[in-house]
């Protein structure tokens, strides 16, 4: 089915554990969706499920843009241009994509990074991309999530997958991280 974030994030986010309970039941509300609306013949959807923010995120929990900086540069570089377009081949400046010259995102290239979106001095929503099997690739964002998570208990809010669970539960996040590695998006 199609999600769309109603905070304009992406279809993998991570959110403060607080957020667990609601950010489940809008996976499962998700799923559901998925299944109820797939059009008759297959291919596609009859319609689309706006994915709803949690109430608690991380402004709430108190996380500043300096110290999740400060965690994730060191493991991925930062891309300070940021452009994220919602029409593959549309040529010219993409209405609905999202533009930015002094981004706060981290990452290799499109298929891998993490993206910090702020409200001034304070996080509010993370969001992540990881289309590679490449396991030195999947370590970096390993390694990067679980920064988060020492900064602010997190978990991870996969749309594409319908999974979520604590980055610090290892065994939940391995398993996640195998399956991203096998493709299975």
């Amino acid at each position: 089915m199609i999600h769309i974030h109603e905070d304009d994030v992406g279809m993998r986010c991570l959110h403060p554990l607080a957020a667990a309970a609601e950010v489940g039941r809008d996976l499962d509300v998700a799923a559901q969706a998925s299944e109820a609306n797939r059009a008759p013949d297959g291919a596609g959807w009859t319609d689309v499920h706006v994915i709803q923010a949690p109430e608690h995120d991380y402004a709430q929990a108190g996380l500043p843009v300096g110290a999740a900086d400060a965690a994730l540069a060191p493991i991925l570089p930062r891309v300070r241009r940021f452009a994220a377009t919602a029409m593959a081949g549309f040529d010219g400046h993409d209405p609905f994509g999202t533009y930015e010259e002094d981004a706060y995102c981290y990452g290799v290239d499109a298929s891998l990074f993490v993206k910090l979106e702020t409200d001034g001095a304070q996080v509010r929503h993370i969001w992540f991309q990881a289309e590679t099997g490449d396991p030195e690739r999947l370590q970096e964002l390993k390694a990067a999530l679980l920064a988060v998570d020492r900064l602010v208990p997190s978990i991870v809010a996969d749309y594409w997958l319908d999974r979520t669970g604590p980055v610090g539960d290892l065994g939940f996040f391995d398993d996640y991280l195998a399956e991203l590695a096998d493709g299975r998006t």
